[in-house]
């Protein structure tokens, strides 16, 4: 089964990820904006949700701890 950002991804972010973020303009429970094929950000597709996984393999968000690889690896999948 393919997978998808509502069932895959939406649930590695927690709450507080989402309302921190949110401040940011980077809206991490929006799979509209996540999703978002004509969005830039700096990549030639998929912007957004690209833009988050950098930041995610980078360890700068969350602000409070990295990822662990697994979750890294599913994002990076989908």
């Amino acid at each position: 089964m393919a997978m998808t950002y509502a069932k895959d991804i939406r649930p590695l972010f927690r709450p507080q990820d989402i309302t921190c973020m949110s401040k940011a303009g980077v809206r991490l429970g929006d799979a509209a904006w996540m999703c978002d094929p004509a969005a830039n950000n700096g990549f030639a597709h998929h912007g957004n949700a690209r833009h988050v996984y950098a930041a995610l393999e980078k360890g700068v968000m969350p602000p409070d701890k990295k990822w662990p690889q697994q979750a890294l690896d599913t994002y990076r999948a989908w």
